[in-house]
């Protein structure tokens, strides 16, 4: 062995640069047999698609030619392959988990995925992979110390390099060239089988946006307005309008090798023999909740932007959109979102002021919630979140609600020992185990449904309800595994109301049910909507999803010839929760501090100055922080903690004077946020609320 070394070293001094194409050619081998999840797969891919496979190769080609400039080549030569293949191997376990390969916006969103890494990995596992980095990183900077120093040949290198990148460059314009590279990716899984893991990595980096339509000027965008205005009145009947985006739902019946006990979702079935509803065609399968938010609140199309990006994550931290909340906002409706989990999952505590909601309640401003076994939040307790937002204005609402509670991981293992529907017709005891926790967890979401139907039959104002699922659940279905007709891209949607409507049975995409119900209703001036109506929401036409594309990308990238000159929307003045949350009391204690207030949750913490104390939630009157002494003049605040961390929204700043009579000074606070949170709030569901005790 020792001397099969001393050979290949001795190859490599004499041959650098072949070297570094003999190692980017087995790399990228052995990276697609981790992509296509088999050797036989990878070696498939190399036949099938040997442009693809050599582009893919020249690409690693052209990152492993940079060593040729450093003295410790081999070292940084080592560097890289380790890079390439940590990406590959996270990319093979997040394809195990949750089907979707691994795109660049994961690293953006890795904030919010932390948050519940618990969930789907065992603590054991969480420790050995500490371990195993750490263990590798230690043994990096050994080989470091050990690594041989050897002189660069600076003008071979650097024409070795030139080589490189020319020969990356050519292979994929001449697979562009030959069509074995396609323009768009229609379904992002099936691209990274197709193209590979390298190109289609790098694509979702640089990849991102809405390209720039050919045809775009202020010309085209005033013809689309004008061809798009609505010139007739508005429906002098507004209802509530509230939307039911019911996480991985879906009708299990269409799974063709299984039976069940007892239906698991009879209320949906049984309100879709009396409502209006559709096939809904989403973007992704398995992920991308927040990309199905995108479509239905702002009836544009997430796929018109790169390749797996989030919009939540990219242009809407800096920039509003055209949205059903802000159209609805311009009729006098009030807007608020509702979701039983953290406020700042996918960014949506800075995300939805710019989609025009007026108020968030997230997971973190609930009292009264119950969990499942791995620990996501029940969806039951969004029936009185819902009915608490109609109830805190005295305008027609908009209510948009995520729920939370079928979300994976499916566990191979039984997880619920209490389960109530079984099924049969699985290939092993896994899947088994697997798609029973589903359908269990859908079966209790599936009541919150119906019993939200009941509540609303007592509304007396009139209300319309739109349900639909995200995406299908990620328990590794493919389209073989569903009846004919069906895809893995299929959810339902359903239309309930209190009073007579006009809905009709229609097939529908996500960017095109707000559109379809906002019409339906008998709204006008929502170009976005009415493009949609006059075009007969025809995917077929090739026209109307131009001028759809060339809309959505002056909105959010051009120039915003849409707005003329009133400019863009400002962001919505949105308030985290329904109620303000206050401080009446700060108590020195001989053991802690005791704060008193209203509406505090178990997310509350308490605050002295800018560090965040352990917290004990007493009541939602009550806070107790043990072992905090204050001093006169310490500033005291309540914070509403997402994952025990971000700050979602604080009280006004008060002042502690004498800890024995219990005293307290409020601060003269500047801050925007703090007096939003305190004096923002509608007093309307305060006394509703007094006026229900």
């Amino acid at each position: 062995m020792k001397t099969l070394l001393n050979k290949v070293f001795a190859f490599d001094t004499k041959y650098p640069y072949i070297t570094t194409l003999i190692l980017g050619v087995l790399m990228e081998f052995l990276i697609e047999c981790f992509n296509q999840r088999s050797v036989l797969g990878g070696i498939e891919f190399l036949i099938s698609n040997p442009l693809m496979f050599l582009t893919n190769a020249m690409i690693i080609v052209a990152s492993l030619s940079l060593t040729l400039l450093f003295h410790k080549r081999r070292f940084l030569l080592l560097l890289v392959c380790i890079a390439w293949m940590t990406l590959t191997i996270t990319n093979f376990i997040i394809r195990t988990f949750r089907t979707t390969p691994l795109r660049a916006i994961d690293f953006r969103v890795a904030k919010s995925v932390v948050s519940i890494v618990d969930m789907y990995l065992s603590i054991g596992l969480i420790i050995a992979l500490a371990i195993l980095i750490i263990g590798a990183l230690a043994a990096l900077v050994l080989l470091f110390i050990k690594s041989k120093w050897i002189r660069p040949k600076y003008l071979r290198a650097i024409a070795a390099i030139i080589l490189s990148f020319a020969l990356a460059f050519g292979s994929l314009q001449l697979s562009s060239a030959t069509g074995a590279l396609p323009d768009h990716f229609d379904n992002l899984t099936n691209a990274y089988t197709d193209n590979g893991f390298i190109y289609c990595f790098l694509a979702s980096i640089f990849d991102n946006g809405i390209s720039k339509p050919e045809t775009y000027s202020e010309n085209n965008i005033n013809r689309i307005i004008e061809e798009n205005t609505d010139s007739g009145k508005n429906s002098s009947k507004q209802p509530n309008i509230i939307y039911v985006q019911l996480e991985s739902f879906f009708d299990a019946d269409p799974l063709k090798n299984f039976t069940y006990s007892e239906d698991p979702i009879p209320e949906f079935n049984k309100l879709k023999s009396n409502c209006a509803h559709g096939k809904l065609t989403v973007a992704s399968f398995g992920t991308g909740t927040a990309n199905t938010e995108f479509d239905v609140l702002t009836s544009m199309n997430v796929q018109f932007f790169g390749a797996g990006e989030y919009p939540y994550s990219t242009v809407l931290r800096k920039r509003t959109c055209e949205s059903m909340p802000f159209a609805l906002k311009d009729l006098g409706y009030s807007t608020h979102a509702i979701h039983n989990h953290q406020g700042n999952f996918y960014a949506r505590n800075k995300v939805y002021p710019r989609l025009g909601f007026d108020t968030f309640m997230s997971l973190e401003y609930m009292t009264g919630v119950e969990y499942n076994v791995l620990g996501w939040a029940k969806d039951n307790i969004l029936t009185t979140e819902i009915i608490n937002a109609l109830e805190s204005t005295e305008e027609r609402d908009f209510v948009f609600t995520v729920s939370v509670q079928p979300h994976g991981r499916y566990s191979e293992e039984v997880v619920d020992e209490n389960q109530t529907i079984t099924l049969e017709g699985a290939s092993d005891e896994g899947e088994k185990n697997a798609y029973e926790y589903y359908i269990n967890q859908l079966h209790e979401t599936d009541a919150f449904v119906g019993n939200l139907v009941e509540a609303l039959k007592k509304y007396k104002e009139p209300t319309v309800v739109v349900f639909y699922g995200d995406h299908l659940p990620n328990i590794g279905m493919t389209d073989a595994d569903l009846i004919d007709g069906v895809s893995v891209y299929d959810s339902e949607y359903l239309i309930w109301s209190n009073y007579n409507t006009k809905f009709e049975d229609k097939d529908l995409a996500t960017y095109q049910l707000s559109a379809y119900v906002y019409n339906t209703l008998g709204f006008k001036d929502w170009t976005i909507a009415t493009l949609h109506k006059n075009n007969a929401y025809d995917l077929t036409n090739q026209a109307y999803l131009r001028d759809l594309k060339m809309l959505q990308y002056d909105i959010l990238y051009g120039e915003r010839f849409f707005y003329g000159e009133e400019g863009p929307r400002s962001s919505a003045e949105m308030v985290m929760g329904l109620l303000p949350i206050t401080i009446s009391e700060v108590i020195q204690e001989n053991n802690g501090v005791r704060v008193k207030g209203e509406n505090f949750t178990e997310f509350s913490a308490i605050a002295v100055g800018n560090d965040k104390m352990e917290t004990q939630f007493i009541s939602a009157n009550e806070l107790f922080a043990e072992g905090v002494s204050l001093e006169v003049g310490d500033k005291v605040r309540v914070m509403q903690l997402a994952g025990g961390k971000t700050s979602l929204s604080r009280t006004e700043d008060v002042y502690y004077r004498l800890g024995t009579e219990k005293v307290i000074e409020r601060a003269k606070s500047n801050d925007k946020d703090a007096a939003r949170a305190s004096a923002g709030h509608s007093t309307v569901m305060s006394e509703r609320l007094k006026n229900k005790e």
